[in-house]
């Protein structure tokens, strides 16, 4: 990267080279907190500051040659633009032809100048838009950046060292007859725990229920097992946040999603909220208790 990195804020423009990651870097911006619109008329940009006054140092606003009028126009309009609201950046996005040509190979995506052929689209864009690259305050080179490491780059740079983008985790109960949670990123198999299902004043209750928890507390290895499981979350987390990750599901599954899993996932859920995250407890297969 190169232009006044130290002062990352916005309100930002972005802009630059189709293929190049304009994209991950308004999603990147939108992590931590920036309203981003992409791809508007011009005309509709001054407008869009007017109406965003209180709140303009979070506007991101991405334009690129799809957007009518952009090539001929926008130097000009920027200008003004600049003039009217000082504390505007633009961000200029860019790759070298090779990489971008890579790019869209693999993504079997047409350029945006698709009456050319791929290699003569990408050396006119790059022309271009020469001009817009010289306004820029801040140059982002991508060539050597896969997308998860422009978005590292542009939480850092956007969070700032002092803050990371805040990591939510879910913990969420299931059933493992209804199926493993297709988002969980961490999945705990918690059918080796003594059953409640078994017991016959327990089985209409649900694990969140007080008979059931006093039940399970009784049994030493279900307190060991959950410590376990909270040492190696524990040891995760961290890792997950340096990794710019902002949602993370934790999973916890029994036969029916009703009390081993329950119980286990309430347990965790509040162990990490005493331990200062941001957590929710979701009990997904909850509907069906009433029929087991």
């Amino acid at each position: 990267m190169t232009g006044t990195e130290k002062d990352f804020s916005g309100p930002f423009v972005i802009t630059g080279l189709s293929g190049a990651g304009k994209t991950v870097l308004s999603r990147s911006l939108e992590d931590i907190g920036y309203h981003c619109v992409d791809n508007i008329p011009l005309e509709l940009v001054p407008l869009l500051f007017a109406r965003t006054e209180g709140e303009m140092e979070r506007l991101v606003v991405g334009l690129d040659v799809r957007t009518r009028g952009m090539i001929q126009l926008f130097p000009e309009f920027y200008r003004e633009l600049k003039d009217t609201h000082p504390s505007l950046r633009l961000i200029f996005v860019e790759a070298s032809p090779e990489v971008l040509l890579r790019r869209f190979s693999v993504a079997r995506r047409p350029h945006p100048l698709r009456d050319l052929t791929l290699e003569r689209a990408i050396t006119e864009e790059r022309a271009a838009m020469a001009e817009f690259r010289e306004l820029a305050d801040l140059v982002i080179d991508t060539t050597s950046l896969s997308p998860h490491d422009l978005r590292r780059q542009v939480l850092m740079l956007g969070s700032g060292d002092r803050r990371r983008p805040p990591l939510t985790v879910e913990v969420q109960s299931f059933s493992y007859m209804q199926g493993v949670p297709a988002t969980a990123s961490l999945v705990f198999d918690v059918r080796f725990l003594p059953n409640p299902f078994f017991v016959q004043e327990l089985r209409s209750l649900a694990g969140d229920e007080l008979p059931v928890q006093a039940w399970l507390d009784a049994y030493p290895e279900v307190d060991e097992a959950i410590t376990r499981i909270l040492d190696l979350v524990g040891f995760l987390l961290p890792r997950y946040v340096e990794e710019m990750k902002t949602q993370l599901t934790i999973a916890l599954g029994c036969t029916g999603g009703k009390h081993r899993s329950v119980y286990v996932a309430e347990r965790v859920a509040r162990a990490l909220g005493e331990a200062g995250h941001e957590v929710v407890v979701h009990h997904r297969d909850k509907e069906r208790w009433r029929y087991s």
